[in-house]
């Protein structure tokens, strides 16, 4: 048995820390699959893993041997990492420890027995309703312990943490009868059991048992079922788990929360008064981020959809998912219908930042950059917003096909690819350049997951899917060049042609940018467009086609019927808007029509690797 352990300094802290966020990782599927509380979504291991692996990568590079600079260390990269409720009460958590141990190089016991009553009061008042049953019954148990253990003079840590891990195991296997929710599944609440987690892998660091993470399998295979649990949908009617990091001065947390509260629920505010990270479940994540910007600047906005995770989790359809960015155009309904998920690009006006599509809907776009007097300007999604959504499905499903939007145009496909290398499993994520955007990157995404739902192996699948980029071709035409010359898409050629003549070219975008023809400025693109889309179709092949329009409502409709009138046995002929991403570069006024040749993904399957060339419905 080592040696008595009374006090502790940093390096020691930052020992038993990142012990048990080893444990946490190791555990991320049993938390998936355990997480039904506050919502299904069969999430909480991931989100707990993001907040942690934030934490654990920040410690990795820190060498001090201050108690006091490793919690601060650790409660920032924890509140900059924040993801989902019990990410962001892990992060209030920690920051409560922070705060209480301050500036001491070491810490005995009654420091620790104080920082954790401090944590408690910290991660309880984060939240507008606190809930037992949750995290945060387990976080008041292991504080208690800890006070108990003081009271009774107990100094050695090597005793107390091992203690307070037994109290806390005591107190998760509570929440299985404590909610409704659990006790109908008969499962504990994963938030809790993360937090037990990790505070068994510091008790493990404490005594020297760094195998005792090993531990974790055996619990995974007797504490949760091989499948996710059932469970409702229901969200009370709130569909988006929304979040920011708020950067400011003297932030009041209290006011912050008060205000927040009426946006929906779940609603958790951490951090500290310079930074705050918030989460709430609300239809409206535009306004939670317009009313977070009044204390002060906003970053790290992320929306995720609980519903499409929801479906995720209990698809019965397990082989493969399709997820791509809102640079795909495709009616709502579609991507409802097949359970494609999305991650949103960004969309800047000087200093505002949104969400695009959903802190941002293509009619309120448009609305911005006709009063606006800056030039919009797009991003890709953070490597880490993309690696979470690859983490969480990959939990759910066999493989992650990610349809990125075209590489040539976009840093989007390279932070695709990032992400995919560091995700947990990088073999399960496989990225592809659609080599098209909008409404041709939709229509790619839309044919990957039609192959995913026939059961196609992932060889033949990705095979398949790269048949559809080749035969997907898309037409953009534009009621004026001033935004493609602003944002540095147009080519010479186009820019070079409208300077000489009466008229607007077509582009045709499919592994690049050029131009397909041109239509006499001040006219309908429509014929044109028709033209281009219905040239050179095979004989024997079918075909389906996708419009999209920014606030082009009639032009699009006329196109679809051009398009139907000319090709009456078209697989289908789709119209949407256009989303913001590709708006802030055609502009107001676009009208674009994707034309894809289309097998019918249930003649391929059963194919391993497909046919040399592929079989003509």
């Amino acid at each position: 048995m080592p040696a008595r352990l009374t006090r502790i300094d940093g390096q020691h802290l930052r020992f038993a820390l990142r012990a048990g966020i080893a444990r946490v990782l190791e555990a991320t599927g049993l938390l998936n699959r355990i997480n039904v509380y506050p919502v299904p979504d069969g999430d909480t291991g991931t989100n707990l893993s993001m907040t942690l692996g934030a934490v654990d990568h920040a410690l990795a590079r820190l060498a001090s041997r201050s108690a006091g600079e490793v919690l601060a260390v650790a409660a920032d990269a924890a509140v900059d990492g924040a993801r989902g409720n019990s990410g962001a009460i892990m992060a209030e958590f920690l920051q409560g420890l922070a705060d209480a141990v301050g500036e001491r190089r070491r810490v005995n016991a009654a420091d620790l027995a104080h920082a954790f009553a401090s944590a408690d009061r910290y991660a309880r008042g984060a939240l507008d309703t606190p809930q037992e049953g949750t995290i945060l019954t387990a976080i008041t148990a292991v504080s208690g312990s800890f006070g108990q253990q003081v009271h009774a003079r107990t100094r050695d840590l090597r005793a107390i943490l091992p203690a307070a891990a037994e109290v806390a195991r005591v107190a998760v296997a509570t929440t299985r009868e404590t909610l409704p929710a659990l006790r109908k599944a008969g499962v504990e609440d994963a938030g809790a059991k993360g937090f037990l987690l990790l505070i068994e892998g510091m008790a493990d660091a404490a005594l020297e048992r760094p195998e005792a993470g090993a531990a974790v399998a055996a619990d995974a295979a007797v504490a949760a079922p091989a499948a996710p649990v059932e469970a409702s949908h229901d969200h009370d009617g709130l569909r988006f788990c929304t979040e920011c990091v708020i950067g400011g001065s003297g932030i009041d947390r209290r006011r912050l929360r008060d205000e927040l509260a009426a946006l929906g629920n779940s609603l958790v505010v951490a951090g500290s008064r310079d930074k705050v990270k918030v989460h709430i479940h609300s239809d409206d994540p535009a306004a939670v981020f317009a009313l977070a910007a009044r204390y002060g600047a906003v970053s790290g906005q992320k929306a995720e959809d609980m519903t499409r995770q929801a479906r995720a989790r209990s698809a019965t359809a397990r082989h493969a998912v399709v997820v791509t960015d809102t640079g795909a155009d495709l009616p709502d309904e579609l991507l409802e219908e097949l359970g494609i998920h999305t991650v949103p690009l960004r969309i800047h006006f000087a200093d505002r930042t949104y969400l695009d599509k959903v802190g941002l809907t293509p009619a309120e776009f448009l609305r911005e950059i006709a009063t606006s007097d800056h030039h919009p300007k797009t991003s890709q999604p953070a490597p880490g917003d993309l690696r979470r959504v690859y983490d969480f499905l990959a939990s759910h499903y066999e493989h992650v096909i990610a349809v990125s939007l075209l590489g040539r145009v976009s840093g989007t496909l390279q932070a695709s690819r990032m992400a995919a290398r560091r995700s947990a499993d990088p073999q399960r994520v496989t990225v592809i350049d659609s080599q098209s955007v909008s409404v041709g990157q939709g229509l790619v995404a839309l044919y990957a997951a039609e192959c995913a739902r026939a059961g196609l192996a992932v060889p033949a699948l990705v095979t398949a899917v790269g048949r559809a980029i080749a035969d997907t071709r898309l037409y953009g035409a534009v009621s004026t060049l001033d935004y493609a010359t602003r944002g540095g898409r147009l080519p010479r050629l186009a820019t070079w042609l409208a300077h000489i003549l009466p008229v607007l070219p077509v582009l045709r975008i499919g592994g690049g940018v050029g131009v397909a023809a041109v239509f006499r400025r001040g006219t309908s693109p429509v014929p044109t467009l028709t033209r281009l889309a219905t040239r050179r179709l095979e004989p024997g092949a079918r075909y389906r086609f996708a419009v999209a329009h920014a606030g082009l409502p009639e032009e699009a409709a006329a196109l679809a019927t051009a398009i139907a009138g000319a090709v009456p046995d078209a697989a289908g002929v789709y119209v949407t808007e256009l989303g913001p991403a590709a708006s802030a570069h055609g502009g107001p006024g676009t009208l674009g029509i994707a034309v894809q040749r289309y097998v019918d993904p249930a003649l391929l399957a059963g194919f391993t690797t497909l046919p040399t060339a592929p079989t003509s419905p």
